[in-house]
């Protein structure tokens, strides 16, 4: 049964590619490991409810920022939700405006600039050294040069901004107008992370991408000459999609110069929901998309790229400074609709836009609400840490070691056997590309 789905899916795989290598992981796999019942890695805050109400959230805290570290670094998010049209594929939380869309954009700006001289007012906040500044959604670049150098002035204003903090945006290339590009890159840019997803002509097409493969990699040539560094997002499992095209993608990206590549499985959700019943995703397998991320797991391999990130393969360039957050143990401060920051045991999370732009103000945040890791959790949370950056120090092992499965079977035992985890340089372990795929998966068992 497993060679009957193996075979037909690399029969016409390219020569390069070491299929036997990859065969070993699917057929090293057992249960509990489904293909597909594989689980998304969650934060604390989507796992139970808040238990603090959004005042009671910023009143606790601004009494532990009174307390915090004040050369402990800091990673600053906004949140964009605006694109200029919703691609159907899409699984976020972002949205195309309507009518009044230059007030509804110099007011969210507003907003996101009151909530940043907020925040800069709490304990030492202003003066601890900001890592990263990140502007994700939706597509940050739609709020204009204007709305952007607004945002990039005021975190200087209130912020330690110093010269090695990377300052990074999240878009898509047909947001990539030269004159956007100049204005991003005067305003301190230095990292571009592209929804490119497919490399396709005819999977672009569907899924509602209005750049052809061509103007794509010519955009990111041109912020690469820049000195810029650019990552991608590829996206398994669209409609159309083969494997040699997916492929073909990657090696036109290195051929390019990108510097990191985030793979994922399409996930479906109420927002795409639609989108996926028209294209007769809903009841799919995964295990086309498993063989898929396989494949280009070990073509990234065979380039020389490593994991920072469970899913993120970079050169030695791409720090992926603000994904990456949690392994230096930085503070997220989180800014905008949806976003979810933590500071030290507290997390905290944004509600959406209509109720964010109407609770942010009058010394309020906006926040929906908080909650702090139980001690469990604390206990946990360095070996969540390390599924996540896909790698186990050594030092860690014993604490693996010691969890066991309810079948009375060490996990670290278990993973072995099922082609998770591999032994690393160090003397810790790494994820395999199976143990990426079941990341969630193994976090879920560490609880």
């Amino acid at each position: 049964m497993l060679t009957t789905q193996f075979d037909p899916f690399f029969k016409d795989a390219p020569p390069y590619l070491d299929i036997e290598t990859i065969r070993k992981e699917w057929l090293a796999l057992k249960p509990p490991y489904d293909v597909n019942r594989w689980r998304l890695p969650l934060p604390v805050w989507a796992l139970r409810a808040f238990e603090d109400s959004g005042p009671r959230a910023w009143e606790l805290l601004q009494s532990d920022l009174t307390h915090a570290e004040p050369t402990k670094p800091l990673c600053i998010y906004l949140h964009v939700p605006f694109c200029s049209s919703k691609c159907g594929f899409c699984d976020s939380y972002s949205f195309q405006l309507g009518g009044q869309r230059e007030s509804h954009i110099e007011s969210y700006v507003e907003r996101l600039c009151y909530e940043l001289r907020l925040w800069s007012k709490v304990g030492n906040l202003r003066s601890r050294p900001v890592s990263t500044v990140h502007l994700g959604g939706g597509t940050p670049t739609f709020l204009g040069e204007t709305g952007l150098a607004r945002l990039a002035q005021c975190c200087r204003e209130c912020f330690a901004i110093t010269p090695a903090t990377e300052w990074a945006l999240e878009t898509t290339a047909s947001s990539l107008t030269p004159s956007m590009i100049t204005a991003m890159h005067d305003l301190g840019f230095r990292r571009l992370h592209v929804g490119v997803q497919s490399l396709e002509d005819h999977v672009r097409r569907l899924i509602g991408r209005r750049s052809s493969p061509r103007v794509v990699l010519d955009k990111i040539e041109q912020t690469l000459a820049m000195g810029w560094i650019v990552s991608v997002d590829l996206i398994c499992g669209l409609p159309g999609q083969t494997l040699n095209g997916f492929l073909d993608g990657i090696e036109h990206l290195i051929s390019a110069g990108v510097n990191g590549f985030s793979l994922y499985e399409l996930l479906i959700y109420p927002q795409n929901q639609r989108w996926a019943e028209q294209h007769s995703l809903v009841d799919r397998s995964h295990i086309p998309n498993y063989f898929m991320f396989q494949a280009g797991a070990w073509l990234l391999k065979m380039h020389g790229f490593g994991k920072n990130l469970f899913n993120h393969w970079a050169d030695q360039r791409d720090a992926n400074v603000y994904f990456t957050f949690p392994m230096r143990g930085d503070d997220l401060l989180a800014i905008g609709t949806i976003a979810d920051g933590v500071f030290g045991e507290y997390h905290y999370r944004h509600p959406r836009y209509p109720d964010y732009m109407r609770a942010a103000h009058e010394g309020q945040p906006g926040l929906e609400g908080g909650l702090r890791r139980t001690p469990q959790e604390n206990r946990i949370k360095p070996l969540m840490t390390a599924v996540l950056s896909s790698h186990i120090p050594a030092d860690l092992l014993p604490a693996f070691q010691a969890r066991i499965s309810p079948d009375h079977v060490s996990l670290v035992e278990r993973w072995f056997d099922s082609a998770l985890v591999q032994p690393a340089p160090d003397g810790g372990l790494e994820l395999t590309t199976n143990g990426v795929w079941f990341a969630g998966n193994m976090i879920n068992e560490l609880n």
